[in-house]
């Protein structure tokens, strides 16, 4: 007897021995050793010894070596070329707008701006290279440290800000980056760990109270950094999350309710930026052509202007100084025409694509939360982005990721990171183990 469990083990040690990601031999043994155990049972009862059963299953598993290397090519680490083709295209459009601009723009200010640009992509594209490598599941022992220590950050910013008007940035001596901009991708990852088994689990009301509890301080903050567009996109963006953590409209409509309604009060309550304008401007562009509709017009005769082909590089870029590289697109269509802009419009629905068919193939249901907030985060600026082309939307800072100028780059490389480690691990992590621990837990 225990002569045929050494030979069983010895066959499952030499397959085992061809898949490099150990995480999951365990699965493998388990999973083979079961199919193994089946069909030695079935031999037995026709008659055969327990030594013979284990001989009879072996020589129906196969060679332990060719199995082992056809598991090790279903277990191993992949890289998700379309998205990283998409990424490095993005990146080659972001320096050629940067390119352009400097290229025509008079001011002197800005002539090392495309310098300083090549500089910030390589920085990123470093970046995106450790959170590609870096292990996800890390992020859910770190959830409530993280939560905890932005928001005191953010408490801190909005009570000591850096300067007027800029308390969305925070400084330490000798460093400062977007706060805002960092809460708006890293808070959702942090809430939807710290909320996801509850929620899967089962809905209760304390459960649904702390989840509207984690959203609310945030939004109050992003109040007080006086950043209205990052507080109704993470709000947005946390609501979309919840319904796909419960799956039931009730809970997500009360949801709705006790998160949007605070949270628009909390917009009109202090309307020094003339938000409410920004809004009603669009119905009648006309009416303050060269206030706050002079962004809407200027937009839509660049637009009109270009035609198939554009106006090429000779552009005068007067419409809107150096705000021209927040709105990329629209430098696009103007040097290089419409058919630019629909090429442009087509790769970003390509690129949103695969990271939403990426999501049916990652097991592990943490990695697929996190892929799933991001592709909301990049699906709803990407949107914006594109329909503010248009003119006819209310004009605000929705920044373009990867593409505008500025610190922002950093946490969106390091989200997409994210996004291709997860995807590189997906076939090489234990579920079972993953489970366990969860259990435990």
């Amino acid at each position: 007897m225990k002569e045929s469990n050494r030979d069983v083990e010895h066959y499952l040690d030499e397959i085992c021995s061809q898949v490099k990601a150990r995480e999951v031999h365990k699965d493998l043994r388990d999973e083979l050793g079961n199919h193994m155990e089946e069909m030695m049972l079935d031999r037995e009862q026709e008659g055969f010894s327990r030594s013979e059963a284990a001989a009879y299953a072996i020589e129906q598993m196969g060679n332990p070596e060719v199995v082992g290397k056809r598991l090790h090519r279903l277990h191993r680490q992949r890289i998700h070329w379309g998205l990283l083709t998409g990424l490095l295209t993005m990146a080659l459009i972001s320096l050629l707008t940067v390119w352009i601009y400097t290229t025509n723009v008079l001011q002197e200010t800005y002539q090392f701006l495309y310098v300083s640009h090549i500089v910030r992509t390589v920085i990123c594209l470093l970046v995106l290279g450790v959170f590609i490598w870096f292990d996800y599941r890390k992020w859910r022992k770190l959830a409530w440290p993280i939560y905890i220590l932005l928001n005191l950050m953010m408490l801190m910013s909005a009570i000591y800000p850096l300067m007027e008007g800029q308390n969305r940035f925070f400084k330490v001596p000798g460093f400062a980056f977007d706060l805002s901009s960092a809460a708006l991708w890293i808070l959702p990852l942090a809430i939807g760990a710290i909320m996801l088994d509850k929620l899967r689990s089962e809905i209760k009301i304390r459960f649904l109270l702390t989840y509207i509890g984690l959203v609310l301080l945030p939004a109050v903050l992003f109040f007080q950094l006086v950043d209205w567009v990052r507080l109704v996109l993470f709000v947005v963006v946390m609501i979309l999350l919840f319904a796909y953590f419960t799956k039931k409209w009730l809970y997500t409509t009360v949801t709705v309710i006790f998160t949007a309604i605070p949270t628009s009060i909390l917009m009109l309550a202090n309307d020094n930026y003339h938000r409410l304008e920004k809004i009603w401007i669009v119905f009648d562009l006309q009416d303050d052509p060269y206030g706050m509709g002079y962004y809407n017009r200027s937009i839509i005769d660049i637009v009109q202007s270009a035609g198939w082909w554009g106006n090429g590089l000779e552009s005068t870029f007067t419409a809107f100084g150096i705000s021209y590289l927040d709105y990329p697109l629209v430098m696009l269509i103007d040097v290089f025409g419409w058919s630019a802009g629909v090429v442009f419009v087509l790769g970003i629905v390509w690129f949103i694509a695969h990271m939403i068919t990426m999501i049916p193939s990652i097991r592990d249901e943490f990695g697929r939360m996190m892929i799933v907030a991001i592709t909301m985060i990049f699906g709803i600026q990407m949107f914006y982005s594109v329909v503010m082309t248009t003119g006819y939307v209310p004009i605000v800072s929705v920044i373009f990721p990867f593409l505008s100028h500025g610190s922002h780059l950093t946490f969106e490389y390091a989200v997409l990171g994210l996004v291709l480690g997860i995807y590189r691990r997906k076939d090489t992590i234990s579920i079972r183990n993953e489970k366990l621990a969860k259990s435990q837990g």
